[in-house]
């Protein structure tokens, strides 16, 4: 055991948790008994408060539930539309590209990274991410509602 300014460290058991980790595919929630009916119900929370308009409520929750379990789509999707709602557009789009690196078919997150390239004006990546995301809406479950929000704003861009 190493003893460090503040808290004794035990570097055997730092070194086991990353293999965990790294080999077993293991998540923090995993590796510290955090039950998934606490996972469940601080979505529940997240989402509540995302609903009520408690961005930063929401960035709470949404933080705890992507620490503790990364593996979550519905989780790094709600990370990134809540910092997408607080016009953190930046970290919004590297929460977006995990979401959809999980599901690269999803329309519906292609056109928010559209959204969001827009906001920092950058036009043409927006107009990129909406030709994909009309492309990606024809895809089986089909998105028409989501083709037709990304076909205005490309209709927006280019006019």
């Amino acid at each position: 055991m190493t003893t460090t300014n503040f808290l004794p460290v035990d570097i055997n058991q730092v070194a086991e948790s990353i293999q965990d980790v790294v080999n077993g595919h293991k998540t923090l929630a995993q590796l510290n008994g955090v039950e998934e009916s606490e996972l469940d119900q601080a979505y529940q929370s997240a989402l509540e408060r995302y609903q009520d308009e408690d961005m930063p409520g929401a960035l709470t929750h949404f933080t705890y539930l992507v620490m503790n379990n990364p593996w979550r789509r519905e989780y790094m999707f709600g990370m990134a539309s809540t910092l997408h709602a607080l016009d953190q557009f930046e970290h919004a789009l590297i929460f977006y590209g995990y979401s959809t690196l999980m599901n690269a078919c999803d329309a519906g997150v292609t056109f928010r990274m559209g959204q969001c390239y827009l906001s920092l004006e950058k036009h043409s990546e927006a107009a990129d991410a909406l030709h994909t995301c009309i492309e990606q809406s024809f895809i089986t479950p089909e998105q028409p509602e989501i083709r037709a929000l990304a076909q205005s704003l490309l209709d927006e861009i280019t006019q």
